[in-house]
């Protein structure tokens, strides 16, 4: 029996093999596919990175503000008012002396040890210094100073904490904020951005 060819007729694209219309289409769209993940994956990563990066910046702004102002808590006690007259020994004239050291202390300028040490333990989870969550941060102590001594209450002739006659004890700290996310750092100059904090206090020191 012989038997009779089939016929695609206007069925012709339902007939065709492997490599007919039909197929050549999937496989056009698989590639589009393909490349559009390819050119569309590298954002989404950077995109990625960058939201941890501000999650983290914000984390370390807040180390660090805290640890200004623990600083400053503990610069400004009377405790401390034999570091204020070791950093201004020597003076004559109203004068600021500034002294700057990083956390942990490490014998830099010991006057201010006790203070650094402070900052650093008020991020750290060990409740020391040396394991801070901001080791390697600086920080910089500003007294106001009169004849070898730090000004006290009792002393200072002015209110205004910029005034150099004023009893007022300022505290800055700053830290090197390492980026992960690629090229964001060329936005900043630099790699590692600086995260500061700045903050000022009268010092409780009573004179005698």
């Amino acid at each position: 029996m012989e038997v009779e060819p089939v016929r695609c007729g206007r069925v012709a694209a339902r007939c065709a093999g492997p490599t007919g219309p039909r197929h050549r289409s999937r496989r056009r769209h698989r590639g589009q596919s393909l490349l559009e993940a390819a050119l569309g994956l590298p954002l989404v990563l950077v995109l990625a990175l960058g939201t941890a990066d501000g999650g983290r910046a914000f984390y370390y702004r807040e180390a660090v503000s805290n640890a200004a102002r623990q600083a400053l808590l503990v610069a400004v006690s009377q405790a401390q008012r034999s570091t204020g007259d070791a950093v201004c020994a020597g003076t004559t004239t109203a004068t600021a002396k500034t002294v700057s050291a990083t956390i942990p202390a490490n014998g830099t300028n010991p006057n201010i040890d006790t203070i650094v040490n402070a900052a650093g333990q008020e991020s750290s989870t060990a409740g020391t210094a040396s394991s801070s969550k901001i080791s390697g941060a600086t920080v910089t102590i500003t007294w106001h100073c009169l004849s070898g001594l730090a000004i006290a209450n009792d002393t200072a002739t002015s209110t205004d904490p910029a005034s150099v006659t004023s009893d007022a004890v300022e505290v800055k700290v700053t830290y090197r904020f390492s980026l992960i996310t690629p090229l964001v750092g060329n936005l900043f100059g630099s790699n590692t951005p600086a995260i500061g904090a700045d903050v000022i206090g009268r010092a409780d020191y009573k004179s005698g």
